[in-house]
């Protein structure tokens, strides 16, 4: 298993880094703004998280269940997550075959991830399936833009933890996993234009 210990980036055989993979949903890395309207957010020390419902966008299609967007206060959007409706193991098989397929298309060889079915592109993606509460499973799919390593370093020294300790939370088993600790007024957000 091979994960820098400051986001899911990895370097290349020469030491350098691999080129960042574009961020989902048509968002742009680094940005404050152009993001639509949160129907919560969580904040904690330099890192605000938009969270989506379903069919609420960037949280559309058939098998999304939630997205959140980290947004660094200096580095601007970070990390994109996104997670599945909760599967059957029939549907999450298939369902992760078809990311895992597509994942290759787009950015070549994979290697283990840190995690129990998981795996990492060097361009900053990490797909890996959790245990949902109650029954059946979840797809997660994370992506880092490129000013992730600088953001998490940054949180380290304000709260004493790396942002990446985030993601490791959310495969840990459900019963063990933190609660969220979410705003109910997403207006107060900053740096952000609400739609």
């Amino acid at each position: 298993m091979i994960v820098v210990a400051v986001g899911l980036q990895v370097a290349d055989a020469d030491g350098a880094e691999a080129p960042v993979a574009e961020a989902p949903f048509g968002l742009a890395w680094a940005s404050r703004t152009d993001m639509p309207r949160p129907a919560l957010m969580d904040h904690e020390a330099n890192i605000t998280a938009l969270i989506y419902f379903r069919g609420h966008a960037p949280a559309t299609g058939a098998d999304t269940q939630e997205v959140v967007l980290e947004v660094c206060q200096d580095e601007g959007l970070q990390r994109v997550i996104w997670f599945s409706r909760v599967l059957s193991l029939p549907e999450q098989s298939d369902l992760y075959e078809q990311i895992l397929a597509e994942g290759i298309r787009r950015h070549g060889t994979f290697q283990p991830g840190p995690y129990p079915r998981s795996v990492i592109w060097p361009a900053g993606v990490l797909l890996g399936v959790r245990t949902a509460a109650g029954w059946g499973e979840q797809i997660v799919m994370v992506s880092e833009g490129d000013g992730f390593s600088r953001c998490s370093g940054r949180h380290r020294l304000e709260t004493g933890h790396p942002a990446i300790d985030h993601v490791a939370e959310l495969f840990k088993p459900s019963a063990s996993r933190p609660p969220r600790i979410r705003s109910q007024d997403p207006a107060a957000l900053p740096h952000t234009e609400q739609q």
